[in-house]
């Protein structure tokens, strides 16, 4: 079960730190998505999920969600080819195990899916929304 969200979009742009091979922010050359995070981050915290971490990583933003279990639940985001965005989520199966006990990660990743999902249905200026099996 590892599905990511593409989507198309001119409004999310590459910010000057993400461009600047100098800068905290800067990730990989033609990568970016603080535009997209920050909008996420914004609208997920309107409908009551915390985002308690975020950061850049050498392949987009990464995103922490908290929750009552002991495993990382959370999202990816950055663009590619231009205008196009695509997201992704953490776990990539549908359980975790930790300390000997398994635990059902799916209900929550597709919470999160839909939420996400909601969000860019909503925005008149995204476009092209699909799910796609990684």
């Amino acid at each position: 079960m590892d599905q990511i969200i593409t989507f198309r979009s001119a409004r999310f742009q590459p910010t000057p730190g993400e461009l600047d091979d100098q800068s905290d922010e800067y990730i990989n050359g033609g990568i970016f998505g603080r535009e997209l995070s920050d909008y996420l981050v914004a609208e997920l915290e309107k409908v009551g999920v915390d985002v308690t971490f975020r950061c850049a990583e050498d392949w987009g933003w990464y995103h922490q969600i908290k929750h009552d279990e002991p495993y990382k639940l959370g999202f990816g985001c950055q663009n590619y080819e231009g205008e196009d965005h695509l997201i992704q989520f953490i776990p990539k199966s549908s359980y975790v195990r930790r300390w000997f006990k398994k635990y059902h990660a799916l209900p929550k990743i597709v919470l999160l899916k839909d939420q996400i999902m909601d969000i860019l249905n909503r925005a008149d200026d995204i476009d092209n929304i699909k799910i796609e099996e990684a």
